[in-house]
């Protein structure tokens, strides 16, 4: 958990909680999160702004982030096709601060291009984590640990 976003909270305290309203309710979806974060007192208050003004252009932002990354463009490399984002957020040479910019520009931009490779291995290195416990997927993680330890 990025200590920057939950306001002093632990990753224990703040699992233990979540734990605690999943077993009150029967199940965890967000919105229950929420209700039970809403308490100054509760556990998880600080983890959100209550601040309606503030949290709406958060929101507001969210929603553009996901707009950005929702529109697909065609690529077609040695015979496959496949539909991928756009546009992805990175450094380039010539700005510093990420932003979005098209993936036809990022893999002709050197400091893009190594941004983008470091953010596939570090997905690919989630999705090994994320599927340990699966063996079917086996083989398919093994490729990605090659993948992500060459450079």
């Amino acid at each position: 958990m990025n200590p920057g976003l939950w306001k002093g909270i632990s990753a224990d305290k703040a699992a233990a909680e979540l734990e605690r309203i999943r077993q009150k309710h029967g199940i965890l979806k967000p919105e229950l999160v929420v209700q039970e974060s809403k308490p100054k007192r509760a556990v998880l208050h600080n983890c959100f702004q209550w601040d309606d003004t503030i949290a709406a252009a958060m929101w507001r932002k969210q929603q553009a982030r996901t707009l950005i990354n929702n529109i697909t463009v065609v690529v077609v490399n040695e015979n496959i096709t496949c539909s991928v984002r756009a546009m992805v957020n990175v450094s380039t040479i010539a700005n510093e601060d990420r932003s979005y910019i098209p993936i036809t520009e990022a893999i002709h931009d050197d400091v893009a291009y190594k941004d983008l490779l470091q953010q596939a291995k570090d997905e690919m290195s989630s999705f090994v984590t994320k599927y340990s416990q699966i063996e079917e997927l086996n083989p398919v993680k093994a490729e990605m640990l090659k993948a992500i330890k060459l450079q």
